[in-house]
């Protein structure tokens, strides 16, 4: 397989036309010397017009052409991760040796990863071929890669080859263009390093020093992930005091922060910018297509309560002291504190790091047996680091993985899904004579399992997608490879192999076949976080973020590996699809996607904090509003206040201005970035008061509070089903809850929606037996005695390991509990009301009893929205539904009926036997034949054809709402449920309610 290039995407050829631009009519003169570039005319008038004209397109504060007094010209390009930065500053050295002749370029790095990803995309024979051949450049790149030098005493060392080659290639060779690669480590004053040292037994074109002749080069330099440079730091001075380059192009996503001005709660961030020419940003990025879309998701916290641990201090090689924060459901926190040593378990802090140790007391530091380190001040959850938490999170990556796999498979020209984990300890991973690679081990048994589970899924009409299954089942060690830096230093053969084929084998990576034609089942990918910058794949569809790195970098840096859209099997990039990436991480970080939206919503700042006229234009000009009345609106409601230096921004209202007016600060509008369960302005449902009020008997006698009430069962039921479930090795499973937040593109807004799940889980955590006892009574409302008599019979049919009695266990032994007795609870139980219960406040009405302004939020009615005016007698101003069947009887007019509504979810809850609830769709007030006004209905309205369509529980749950509706009539109400097929109209039934009475 090999990836094939495209010409002349738009997003990549305009940044390239921008840059050649920049040099237009400018002043180029020829090169002095041989072996330098031609010299351009800094000082040139045009060079600084031609900058400014390229930023016309640019949000206004992001404008701005430097003249500054180095020797050096700044460009800076913005693109987002995943949309071909490199392919962008490749073609553009081919572009700017073609139209200027320039032939000397050095491309800098942050890191080996990215170094590795650079040579290999510049070296690529099909890349190579690709700007000869599709591209016409009659140039070729010749690349010359910087590495270490082992010297070794007694031997003469020469300057690198390398080093030697870029300098003293002749400007004469036109059918060259000399590009060295180096990482930002070797760019040092040290006296050992690499280019500074004058020792070499050997010189360049007349120059001891490396440092001297390169810079005798007058080279362009092209900085990628500039946020790693920034100008203050050595290394950025190094370029431009050592290197001292006539232009530096910097090309990347993040750029360094120039300042922070903090205003009370706001933070404005200023970007070093200079001379910025193109910024394709995030917000284009995902509305043109040109990168996947976001899932994040983790699973829930284990325990209702929270355990921090934070590092109070330490001393070194004799204590650490240690402060454990216990947070309750309630919100009570208690403290208490413990100092440990050198090899004491920090399970003595709380038994959910069980397995870990204290491996060494720094003077600053403290190292743990799982690879991780902790400083003073550093906090952590105690439930993250259990191994059962680490087990539930890789099962949900692997859920996540093979739901798209399948997909990817079934294809007519399938795309090999890969999967990233990021991990925090090689350790944990590695065969190695330290420890037990524990999360190998864990990942390997998972994966099996899931395996066996997607082959027993597989149709007949899948047998292809079955056997590559069934070859990974087979071999599971060749599905997983790793790559972490210490794997540079590693002798191991099959380690080496890994770290080429992730690193520097791209293509065979994403071949679903090897050379041999049989099938290549590699596809999950292991590092720690060195793999952050610098390698992506553009088939990784999830990513697994195992442990919270703790850093506060770029939410979109972190995702950025897998961002980039797919290739399928031939080598195609996919352009016309929406694709997902999922991100896993861990509950910690929940507000993973609040700080990703704020990331999504661009960049805004005013350094002056003055309003400015363009501003002002823009606004007036885009609600049609005279320049006057808006300056006296912005004054009126406080965000704005005349100076001496024109109209001030009040940073106090600044969030607030932000929001109303987000086209002044360059902002997507609030529904191109949204949470669809939290209330968003535009979908904001107002509640018809004068309808409420003929609808209030009715929603309040609903809402009145019952539970389930049950007959006796005879306790050698009860023994029996405690039994089972203990000998049918049921409570090796039990499941939790995973929200899992979508950023998706409709064509016209970006939108972020939630979307609850589940996955089965283990526990670790052995409670006593007499604890054990408890929770499941609690859980089941079964005596403790029949409990244990239960448990006592299991045990004379298999032995009871302890591993049975964790709290995990006991919440999963009701549901299997309530299983068994299932069809007896059946027969025996009706609905009682609560005494003395509060109604108010619900979904419609405050704690008065009085409607609210609006519904709670849109999801609650509906997550399809229809644009026509609801009928005068709905209740809601806006109309939201789930299904066809609800629009339709939504729009259906009926005259006798005086209200009618759609009934908020999560409002009425019917509670049933298996622990869950149910509720109806519709509710109607309407008159009898003779006029009067007391007859209601609640409807069930379901997307089937017949009744004898619905699934067993379904039917089951009917058959209770209509159970506590006839509980409800003998009270008093004129109540009728009724369910509702799509082969019937809602008038029908209503109009049989009310001739039957």
């Amino acid at each position: 397989m090999r990836l094939i290039l495209k010409k002349d995407l738009p997003h990549q050829t305009e940044p390239i036309q921008k840059l050649n631009s920049v040099f237009r009519d400018v002043r180029i003169n020829k090169p002095i010397r041989k072996i330098e570039n031609p010299i351009l005319d800094l000082a040139d008038p045009y060079l600084y017009e031609n900058i400014k004209r390229l930023q016309n397109d640019l949000p206004f504060q992001m404008q701005g052409v430097s003249q500054v007094d180095s020797n050096y010209l700044n460009i800076d390009i913005k693109m987002e991760t995943g949309t071909g930065k490199t392919y962008v500053y490749t073609k553009s050295i081919y572009e700017l040796n073609k139209y200027y002749g320039f032939n000397k370029f050095i491309i800098i790095v942050p890191s080996l990863a990215i170094k590795a990803g650079t040579e290999n995309f510049i070296n690529n024979p099909n890349n190579i071929n690709h700007f000869k051949n599709v591209c016409g450049y009659k140039a070729e790149i010749k690349l010359q890669t910087i590495e270490s030098v082992q010297r070794k005493k007694g031997t003469k060392t020469y300057i690198p080859t390398a080093i030697a080659d870029f300098v003293e290639s002749s400007n004469f060779e036109r059918s060259t263009i000399q590009v060295m690669l180096i990482n930002m480590q070797h760019l040092t004053e040290a006296k050992t390093g690499l280019l500074v040292r004058n020792d070499y037994d050997s010189t360049i074109a007349g120059y001891s020093r490396p440092i001297d002749a390169i810079s005798a080069t007058r080279p362009f330099v092209i900085i990628d992930e500039p946020h790693r440079f920034k100008r203050d730091n050595v290394t950025f001075k190094f370029i431009e005091n050592r290197i001292k380059p006539q232009v530096i192009v910097r090309y990347g996503a993040t750029f360094p922060d120039k300042k922070n001005l903090k205003q009370g709660k706001n933070s404005l961030v200023i970007k070093d910018y200079q001379n910025l020419i193109y910024d394709l940003n995030i917000h284009k990025s995902f509305q043109d297509n040109l990168i996947k879309g976001v899932a994040k998701e983790h699973v829930e916290s284990p325990t209702k309560e929270e355990e921090i641990i934070k590092v109070l201090s330490m001393k070194k090689g004799e204590f650490v002291r240690f402060q454990k924060r216990s947070i309750n459901e309630n919100g009570k926190v208690t403290k208490s504190t413990r100092d440990l040593k050198v090899n004491d378990p920090l399970s003595l802090l709380s038994p959910k790091l069980h397995g870990i140790t204290i491996d060494g007391i720094l003077a600053s530091k403290v190292l743990l047996s799982n690879g991780d380190e902790k400083v003073k001040g550093d906090e952590f959850f105690a439930d993250v680091y259990t191994s059962s938490y680490i087990r539930e999170s890789i099962r949900l990556a692997l859920k996540r993985h093979f739901e798209i796999e399948k997909e990817n498979f079934h294809r007519k020209f399938k795309i090999k899904t890969l999967a990233l984990f990021f991990i925090d300890d090689i350790h944990s991973y590695r065969d190695n004579n330290q420890k037990e690679p524990f999360l190998k081990n864990i990942f390997e048994d998972e994966l099996k399992n899931q395996l066996e589970a997607e082959i027993n899924k597989c149709s007949e009409s899948e047998e292809e997608y079955k056997y590559y299954l069934e070859l990974s089942l087979q071999d599971i060690k060749s599905t997983h490879a790793g790559y972490f830096s210490e794997d540079n230093i590693a002798s191991d053969l099959e380690i080496e192999k890994e770290v080429n084929a992730i690193l520097f084998d791209k293509e065979k990576l994403l071949s679903l076949n090897k050379e041999d034609g049989t099938y290549n089942t590699r596809r999950f990918i292991f590092s720690k976080w060195t793999l952050r910058e610098g390698w992506d794949n553009p088939n990784i569809f999830t990513i697994a973020k195992l442990r919270s790195s703790g850093s506060e970098v770029s939410k979109l840096q972190e995702i950025g590996r897998g961002l980039r859209l797919p290739v399928d099997e031939t080598g195609n990039r996919i352009e016309n699809e929406f694709f997902r990436l999922n991100y896993i991480v861990d509950f910690t970080e929940k507000d993973f996607v609040e700080k990703l939206e704020n990331e999504i919503y661009g960049e805004y700042y005013n350094e002056n904090n003055t309003l400015t006229e363009e501003q002002i234009e823009k606004v007036s000009t885009n609600k049609e509003m005279n320049r006057d009345i808006l300056i006296a609106t912005l004054l009126e409601k406080g965000y704005i206040s005349y100076s001496s230096d024109g109209l001030k921004i009040r940073q106090e209202k600044l969030e607030e201005f932000i929001k109303e007016y987000p086209e002044m600060f360059n902002r997507l509008e609030p529904e191109k970035v949204k949470d669809n369960n939290k209330d968003k302005k535009d979908n904001k449902v107002s509640i018809r008061k004068d309808n409420y009020w003929k609808l209030r008997d009715l929603w309040e006698k609903i809402n009145e509070k019952y539970y389930l009430h049950f007959s006796s069962i005879d306790d050698e039921i009860l023994i029996s089903a405690v039994s089972n479930v203990i000998t049918e090795d049921l409570l090796t499973r039990t499941v939790r809850k995973t929200e899992r937040s979508i950023l998706q593109h409709d064509g016209e807004q970006l939108s972020f929606q939630v979307i609850f799940d589940s996955i089965t889980i283990y526990d670790t955590g052995i409670v006593n037996y007499g604890v054990f006892l408890k929770e499941v009574s609690k859980a089941t409302n079964v005596p403790l005695s029949i409990i244990h008599k239960g448990l006592v019979r299991a045990s004379k049919v298999k032995e009871i390991e302890k591993t049975l009695f964790t709290l995990d266990t006991a919440r999963s032994f009701a549901i299997y509990f309530r299983q068994r007795i299932y069809f007896e609870l059946l027969k025996v139980y009706s609905y009682r009301k609560l005494p003395d219960t509060v109604i108010h406040p619900t979904q419609l009405t405050d704690k008065n009893g009085n409607p609210r302004e609006h519904v709670q939020t849109s999801a609650y009615l509906g997550v399809n929205k229809s644009n026509d005016e609801p009928i005068k007698n709905y209740l809601y101003d806006k109309i939201f539904y789930d299904s066809g069947i609800e629009e339709e009887n939504i729009k259906t007019s009926i005259d006798f009926v005086e209200v009618f509504a759609k009934i908020p979810k999560r409002t009425l809850q019917i509670p049933f036997i298996d622990g869950s609830t149910y509720s109806p769709d519709f509710m109607y007030v309407f008159t009898d034949t003779n006029g009067d006004k007391n007859l209601n209905a609640v409807i069930e309205s379901k997307g089937i054809t017949k009744a004898s369509d619905k699934r067993g529980i379904e039917t089951e749950k009917i058959n209770s709402a209509k159970i506590f509706f006839e509980i409800l009539k003998s009270e008093g109400i004129k109540v009728h449920y009724r369910e509702q097929t799509s082969n019937e109209d809602i008038l029908s039934i209503i109009e049989e309610i009310r001739n039957n009475q």
